[in-house]
């Protein structure tokens, strides 16, 4: 096999006349909002989809789902989604005009030619994502491309089960967020909090590549380039949570350098040989772009983007008439489909928006009721959040969710401290679409999800029996992420802090059920070693398989 990158979470890989397309996001618009532009410049890579038999797009969001390239893609071509369950993700890909998608389940395996192709679901209904396993059924060549997937453990190991040896893994490692720096914290804090931020990142994708030992270990899916100048200061300031390849081999050389001998940072155009791990650099983007110059470059792009960059502003003009009536029913739909979710914000969040057709309007989860307010120094509240209003009518009408549009970095937040975090606020708003509302909340009632269960904790302290969940996002936790030095249970993916005995969280509103299991003991000296929290909760099946039919 052999992998051309394409820019951001772009790839092609090739094997026996089988050309599949991963993620290809070309749009000069750049996405969300042109907030994000592929970095560096990846537009000499675009023909190369012309040569695709396969395309393969991970999930909805904008920098891997191009519309545009997708519309023009050839009848022949076979296009690989996944099956998800969201209405807003069936919306979509039903207005596409291309080919019409071939949609794989969790594990279900699609056979192109010599590859054999195992998608892979996010392990939770939180997140609309996966990732994509490729094996050359004649080489024996294997490729892990996870993107910005947050694989969990069980995950890992079931893919390393059945590929003990594995050629290359392509995984993101630059954050891509909008905390810290959207937020009014003060500017001390905000640095700290970016920094454990990077280094988690970097965590999270060094214990992919642990788990998964590649041969080949691919430094992949960012960070994207913020092209205008009212946001470009984000990507340099010190409260940035974009990670650049050289800090992270940087980071690499000081805390595992035996790992980092194994990665690479590709540029748009370069291309990998699977068989040597021999990385072929394009000689044409090195003209033009270099990471020590970052700061000269992306002022150079911003200006040859501007006019992309303003025409999708202006594709949102400023309201003529009032958008109070519209804020208060698209709550008060969202109250109507997940009453308990919406009850257990517990808060008032404060929506400051700016311009004709805004005002302050206060939406109180705790009364489900929606009210206009008069100002953030009159109106108390928990969270606010500041937008302009040429971008709501976009959002109230379905075209964004409101996670999109924060992904988009125009707006300002404020919440009473970097502990303050609420997720089930953040869960209402990532589901802005009651019918997606309300199926998120079907498939995560008692049951639908993996069974939450518990693992037993012997620390200095005390023993514990502790949640194997973290209520963040749903991970896996284990013995191995307790920290002696914190005394804290630290979960792997995001770094969230739960303290024992009682579980109290650092990071958000939220916190990790323990309970005491005996007297205190010395802690297990191998907390990797074989226990019953180790066990696989999801016994390995064998994948329903789909051969191509043309």
């Amino acid at each position: 096999m052999k992998i051309t990158f394409l820019g951001h979470a772009g790839a092609l890989v090739e094997a026996d006349g089988v050309k599949l397309v991963c993620d290809p996001w070309f749009s000069e618009g750049g996405a969300f909002l042109s907030g994000w532009h592929q970095l560096p410049d990846n537009r000499s890579c675009a023909p190369l989809v012309g040569e695709a038999t396969h395309v393969y797009v991970s999930h909805d969001h904008q920098d891997h789902f191009d519309p545009d390239v997708l519309n023009a893609l050839d009848p022949s071509v076979t296009l690989l989604m996944p099956d998800y369950p969201l209405p807003t993700w069936k919306r979509l890909i039903r207005t596409l005009r291309g080919p019409a998608p071939v949609l794989l389940g969790d594990q279900e395996v699609f056979r192109a030619g010599p590859l054999r192709l195992t998608l892979i679901h996010s392990p939770t209904p939180r997140h609309q994502d996966s990732a994509l396993v490729i094996e050359d059924a004649a080489t024996g060549q294997v490729v892990v491309n996870l993107n910005d997937c947050q694989v969990d453990r069980d995950q890992l190991r079931a893919i390393r089960r059945s590929h003990p040896r594995i050629d290359v893994v392509l995984a993101q490692f630059s954050g891509a967020t909008w905390f810290p720096f959207a937020y009014s914290f003060p500017a001390v804090e905000q640095v700290e909090a970016a920094g454990r931020k990077k280094v988690n990142s970097m965590r999270r994708w060094t214990r992919y590549m642990q788990a998964l030992a590649p041969r080949s270990a691919v430094a992949f899916a960012g960070p994207p380039a913020l092209l205008d100048p009212g946001l470009a200061p984000h990507f340099f300031a010190e409260s940035s949570v974009f990670t650049t390849p050289p800090e992270l081999l940087a980071w690499l050389r000081r805390e595992h350098p035996d790992l980092a001998e194994r990665t690479v940072a590709p540029l748009p155009g370069d291309e990998l040989d699977v068989a040597t791990g021999r990385l072929f650099a394009d000689p044409g983007i090195r003209e033009e772009f270099d990471w020590e110059n970052l700061a000269d470059y992306v002022a150079d792009y911003a200006r040859r983007r501007a006019s992309a960059i303003a025409e999708v502003v202006a594709g949102h003009p400023e309201p003529r008439h009032s958008l109070y009536d519209g804020f208060a029913a698209h709550f008060k739909a969202l109250f109507a489909a997940g009453e308990s979710l919406c009850r257990a914000v517990d808060a008032v969040a404060a929506f400051d928006v700016r311009g004709p057709g805004g005002g302050f309007w206060l939406v109180d989860f705790r009364s489900l009721e929606v009210r206009e307010g008069t100002g953030p120094e009159t109106d108390a509240h928990d969270y606010r959040f500041t937008l302009p209003s040429r971008y709501l009518p976009d959002i109230l009408d379905g075209g964004m969710s409101w996670e999109e549009f924060f992904f988009s970095f125009r707006f300002s937040a404020w919440r009473p401290g970097i502990g303050a975090y609420n997720e089930e606020l953040m869960s209402v708003l990532r589901c802005s679409d009651p019918d997606d509302l309300a199926e998120y909340l079907r498939r995560t009632a008692q049951g639908s999800e993996r069974p939450a269960g518990t693992f037993p904790l012997r620390t200095r302290t005390g023993s514990y029996r502790v949640s194997d969940t973290c209520p963040h996002l749903g991970a896996r936790l284990g013995p191995q992420d307790y920290d002696p030095e914190l005394d804290s249970v630290v979960c792997p993916q995001h770094g969230w802090r739960f303290a024992l005995p009682d579980g109290a969280c650092s990071n958000g509103r939220a916190r990790l059920g323990v309970s005491p299991a005996g007297p205190a003991a010395d802690p297990d000296p191998d907390p990797d070693s074989d226990s019953d929290s180790d066990t696989l909760t999801d016994a390995p099946r064998r994948p329903r398989e789909r051969q191509e039919d043309k």
